[in-house]
């Protein structure tokens, strides 16, 4: 009996080893949850305002381009949104408001603006450049949102908790296309049986700064930009 007794943590620790690996907190999400999470952020509908509107510093002194117009320091970037009925979530750098958070703080008494671009100064500065007056999502924080997690995980942070895949064609609805320090993708599904095109949900810029579905050939964002396919490692089917 007291050899058995000896043998059980060695059996315990054994199952526990084979257990299905599982995001930050042991957290898991189907893949459908994150697809349907995702398309709450693309298909949201919200009014534009044009004290919604900012191109220059808010009060904290911090500059703030919303996506309704070009920004002076660079006339290249696409805009999109009105006054009136809008669709998406505008993108924002560093955001990582929900679909109702974002109709809440437009909806407050605070001040507060639809989206800020994400500029090459504020991909220089990070952190340290993040609006607390503007509401929306970034790239990474839609995919924190709809992966279920704690707190916005940025891309470079993103590999922590996921696990490579060997081949680009392995990619399963609620995966990532990730080029860390750049920008990530949410793949939705194949659009061929060759595996050539794929949908994938974002939230990106040039031309559209908000959060959208899109199809793409696979050689733009793998061949051409260096873009790896990963796993949620508290993603299940």
């Amino acid at each position: 009996m007291r050899a058995l007794l000896l043998l059980l943590p060695v059996l315990v620790l054994g199952l526990a080893g084979c257990a299905e690996p599982a995001g930050p907190g042991g957290a898991t999400i189907t893949r459908a949850e994150v697809i349907a999470r995702a398309r709450e952020y693309t298909s949201l509908r919200w009014q534009g305002r044009a004290e919604l509107s900012l191109h220059g510093a808010d009060a904290d002194g911090q500059r703030v381009d919303t996506p309704d117009a070009c920004p002076e320091t660079d006339r290249r970037k696409g805009f999109w949104w009105k006054v009136g009925e809008n669709v998406g979530m505008p993108y924002k750098w560093g955001g990582f408001d929900t679909p109702q958070q974002f109709l809440e703080r437009l909806r407050g008494a605070e001040p507060v603006y639809a989206g800020d671009y994400a500029s090459s100064d504020k991909v220089r500065g990070g952190d340290a450049c993040v609006s607390r007056y503007a509401a929306g999502i970034d790239c990474s924080g839609l995919v924190s949102r709809c992966w279920g997690l704690p707190r916005p995980y940025s891309t470079r942070q993103l590999p922590s908790i996921c696990e490579p895949l060997a081949r680009v064609s392995e990619l399963q609805p609620g995966d990532v296309l990730l080029r860390p320090g750049e920008h990530v993708q949410i793949f939705v599904r194949w659009e061929n049986a060759e595996r050539t095109h794929y949908r994938a949900i974002e939230a990106a810029g040039i031309p559209e700064w908000r959060c959208f579905e899109m199809v793409y050939p696979r050689s733009a964002f793998t061949t051409y930009r260096g873009f790896k396919p990963w796993r949620y490692k508290g993603i299940r089917d």
